[in-house]
């Protein structure tokens, strides 16, 4: 074998090394999306949930104050 043919061999190697590669990180990157996207929706239920208690919270806070309110109406 010549040197330009096992040249070319070792580039034609080279080329399916860096194809298979290729595959593997893209394969990792999409697995990657996958968990930070799950990541962040359950962020985003777990800050939808505070929220909720919050408003509910809020909300207990101004019927109180309404009946404090109304007793000095009264």
């Amino acid at each position: 074998m010549s040197e330009i043919e096992t040249l070319k061999l070792r580039i034609k190697e080279l080329e399916s090394l860096l194809e298979k590669e290729r595959d593997s990180h893209k394969s990792e990157i999409e697995r990657i999306k996958t968990d930070n996207y799950s990541a962040l929706e359950a962020s985003q239920t777990r800050y939808q949930g505070e929220l909720s208690i919050q408003r509910e919270n809020f909300q207990r806070q101004i019927e109180k104050l309404k009946s404090k309110l109304d007793s000095f109406e009264v």
